[in-house]
């Protein structure tokens, strides 16, 4: 478990460190993965273009945003 967490800090490190060109990108990646992009964009898409797969999404946003929550606490 050493090993893994180990592994993760290094890897952070080294997106932290790289090129500054990647900023922008990360900072949008990280706002499209926000919890609320899940229910006022990828929700309403994915329900629009497949029921069963919007549902789903909606569930996995909301049992992420549970454990989210629970864990911190």
């Amino acid at each position: 478990m050493d090993a893994l967490h180990t592994a993760g800090i290094r890897f952070a490190e080294v997106l932290q460190s790289g090129p500054p060109w990647l900023e922008k990108f990360w900072i949008s990646v990280t706002s499209l993965a926000d919890p609320k992009s899940i229910f006022t964009i990828f929700f309403p898409l994915a329900y629009f273009l497949d029921r069963k797969v919007g549902v789903s999404v909606l569930w996995i946003g909301l049992v992420s945003e549970w454990l989210n929550v629970v864990l911190k606490w």
